[in-house]
Order: C-alpha cells, then sequence, then structure tokens
C-alpha cells in the first residue's frame, strides 16, 4: 500500500517513499505488530490452558477498576487485580502482591452483604475464609492456583452469620448486618 497526499493544487507528493525515511520507519512498525500479535496470540493459548506463572513468578500484572452506583446515588469504584494499583509510593511501579486478585462483585441490603467472587480452578475444599465485623479475606493457595482478596465492608456484619457456597468457579458469601445499637437514653430535666 502506498499514502498518497493531495495538495491543494492536486500535486502528488509521496509521504512514505523510501527516500523520505519514513517507508523504513513504518516497515518496521508493521514488524513489531506482527511480533505483538505472535506474543499476544501465544499468551492467550496459554491463558485458555490455564498455563500462565503466577505473578512472583513473572505472570501477567493485573490491574483493574469497576465504577458502580450505590443505592445512594453515589459512585463506588472498586479496584482489582494483583498489584495495589498502577502506581506505589513517589510514582514507582507497584509491587505485587501474593496471588492473584480475583474478580469480585459486593450487593447491599438493609439486612446483609453479598459477595459474589470469581475463583474458577480450585475446589472448595482449597478455599480459606476469615470473616471479621468489617473485612473479609479470601484465599486460595494450591499449586495450581493461587487468589487472594480481602474486602472492606461499608457496614458491621455478625461474622458467625457467613454463608458460603461455591459452584461452578462462583463463590457466594451472605453476610447479616449487625443491629444499630440503640442507647437508651436519659431523661433531663429542665430547669
Amino acid at each position: 500500500m502506498r499514502w498518497r497526499r493531495i495538495r491543494d493544487d492536486d500535486e502528488d507528493d509521496d509521504w512514505f517513499d523510501d527516500d523520505s525515511g519514513f517507508g523504513g520507519l513504518f516497515g518496521d512498525l508493521d514488524d513489531e505488530f506482527r511480533r505483538m500479535r505472535r506474543y499476544m496470540d501465544q499468551m492467550m493459548r496459554s491463558a485458555a490452558s490455564g498455563r500462565l506463572p503466577d505473578s512472583d513468578e513473572g505472570g501477567p500484572i493485573v490491574y483493574g477498576f469497576s465504577v458502580r452506583t450505590g443505592p445512594d446515588g453515589v459512585p463506588h469504584v472498586q479496584q482489582f487485580g494483583n498489584t495495589g494499583g498502577l502506581f506505589g509510593p513517589g510514582g514507582r511501579p507497584a509491587e505485587l502482591g501474593t496471588g492473584r486478585e480475583p474478580l469480585t462483585d459486593i450487593n447491599e441490603t438493609d439486612e446483609q452483604i453479598s459477595i459474589t467472587i470469581e475463583l474458577p480452578g480450585v475446589q472448595k475444599e482449597d478455599i480459606d475464609i476469615d470473616v471479621t465485623d468489617s473485612e473479609v479475606e479470601v484465599k486460595v493457595d494450591t499449586e495450581a492456583r493461587r487468589y487472594y482478596k480481602r474486602v472492606a465492608l461499608s457496614a458491621p456484619v455478625k461474622p458467625d452469620s457467613a454463608k458460603a457456597t461455591y459452584q461452578n468457579g462462583i463463590l457466594d458469601l451472605v453476610l447479616k448486618k449487625q443491629e444499630p445499637e440503640r442507647s437508651q437514653g436519659t431523661r433531663v430535666k429542665v430547669d
């Protein structure tokens, strides 16, 4: 393909011919794009077969975020990935976590908090869940898979109310919220 620029006076002028120096540049770019595509094809085949190494072994670095609007109409941003963000202190690259951070969805009602976490490729016996009144920690550490997720809760929950189910790579965790404490008032006499 030859690129042409037509000027106002209809005079042909080759921008990308080899004499201009651009031809070599764009030829190199074509080669680079082909190399990147081969690499991405190989990486996708490896990912589909589950052969990607963990992040601490030179595996992929994942970072992203999702935005949803809560019942209060305020947008809530939730980060995910195996880094704490794109950059660490002082603008340095972020350090990798101890495992892949799974995709997570949190839904809340007046009575409960429901957490859905994607944990493909593991058995339910390999899932370790720790619940406190203010956060949930989920870990999987097997030879084939390592996942880690810590979820800070927006309201205090009853840890002993936790119910977890795992089916087809999806962990569903339901937690009942604590009842707000109502303080006993003291009647004050007006003088």
